[in-house]
């Protein structure tokens, strides 16, 4: 095994998968890291990268707040400085835009920290022998599936964009009103 050449190949493989593969004495019961989980990984992964995207752009609204701030924070504490510090900086509305943010940041956590569990069920042949059936996908407690992390996905964007706009409310000086 090399960093050029990964034990499972270049995919991902869950850990009830990894335990089952190296203590295969100890494994009451057979891994399932088939299509289904295959595509949920790859959705997971855009999730996530997307997410880093917002955080990036967290730090970057902090430390235009203050420049003496860390930025090497994760994405909520990011966010919970930049709640203390907005006030009277930036002339949009930035409290929805906050709001999304964190609701995309503990999404981002979820996808993160959830592991994906297929439930599946024996199908008999009449012929003889049968096959594992997917029924069921869980990230966590909550069903998932493809849509729903499309929709994780879109929540991400949509939080990227809010930062984006943030950051820029903050690179342009506010208006001073118009007297006559």
């Amino acid at each position: 095994m090399t960093p050029e050449s990964p034990r499972y190949g270049i995919r991902t493989i869950s850990w009830s998968a990894v335990q089952a593969d190296r203590y295969p004495e100890k494994s009451d019961r057979a891994y399932w890291d088939g299509t289904e989980i295959t595509e949920l990984n790859r959705l997971r992964g855009l999730v996530v990268v997307q997410a880093a995207e917002t955080e990036a752009v967290l730090g970057m609204i902090l430390s235009r707040l203050d420049p003496t701030a860390r930025t090497d924070q994760p994405a909520g504490r990011l966010l919970q400085n930049i709640r203390q510090k907005i006030d009277g900086f930036c002339n949009t509305e930035w409290p929805a835009a906050l709001d999304l943010i964190d609701v995309a940041v503990r999404r981002r956590n979820r996808v993160v920290h959830d592991s994906p569990t297929i439930g599946r069920v024996w199908r008999e042949y009449a012929t003889g022998g049968g096959e594992w059936v997917h029924v069921l996908t869980k990230l966590g407690d909550d069903e998932c599936d493809t849509t729903s992390l499309v929709g994780d996905l879109a929540l991400q964007q949509d939080a990227t964009v809010a930062a984006v706009e943030l950051l820029d409310c903050l690179s342009v000086p506010a208006q001073s009103p118009v007297t006559s």
